[in-house]
């Protein structure tokens, strides 16, 4: 026997050489360089992969077959295991290949019970033929905000008590991004007097 053959045999088992590439897809090195410049200092650590597809989704609003590959090689996951998180969650656009990806910009529109009693099909229907092109609509479940039923999301930017004007003047605007309301920070609560009974209740 040869000594490259005694080295793959151990007590009469033979032994499966290692493989010089993982199985399934391979990493597409752009879309490696892609990530790494992306996550930069992210963390790496499981609990963290929706915060890190969310990150791939806004820089180009979908998600590639190649950014799912090259995301399971930098966070040491299975592609299984990103892919089936990615495609769980309406808000991530997974683009297999030879797909299409998505227009540069997507409304969403509730359709869950409370928006549907205030008109959401009505404001599905006139978005879908008034919309200009290059704007998807979409219809998604619930997006937990049923007092302010219909809601229309224009990117990230949520209009509550949607109709097909304010939902096309936000489109035209630009308005994809949410306005912080304005709330008071800690320090001002807690001269208020904020914390107050908490304060008293521990000192007990």
């Amino acid at each position: 026997m040869s000594k490259q053959s005694a080295s793959v045999m151990t007590e009469g088992r033979k032994l499966k050489r290692p493989r010089a590439f993982s199985k399934g897809r391979q990493v597409e090195q752009p879309a490696f360089t892609e990530m790494q410049a992306l996550l930069g200092d992210a963390p790496l650590d499981t609990d963290f992969l929706i915060e890190n597809l969310h990150k791939i989704q806004d820089a180009y609003q979908h998600i590639s077959s190649a950014h799912v590959v090259a995301l399971a090689r930098i966070m040491k996951m299975s592609q299984a295991e990103i892919y089936e998180v990615a495609t769980f969650y309406h808000h991530f656009d997974v683009v297999k290949e030879g797909e299409t990806p998505p227009p540069p910009l997507t409304v969403r529109v509730c359709e869950s019970l409370t928006c549907e009693m205030k008109g959401a099909h009505g404001l599905i229907d006139l978005l879908e033929t008034g919309l200009a092109d290059g704007v998807r609509v979409q219809k998604v479940p619930c997006v937990g905000r049923c007092d302010k039923a219909p809601v229309a999301i224009v990117g990230m930017n949520p209009i509550d008590h949607a109709d097909s004007s304010s939902v096309a003047a936000a489109v035209a605007e630009n308005n994809i991004v949410p306005i912080a309301p304005e709330c008071v920070d800690y320090v001002a609560y807690q001269a208020a007097g904020g914390y107050a009974t908490y304060q008293q209740c521990i000192k007990r």
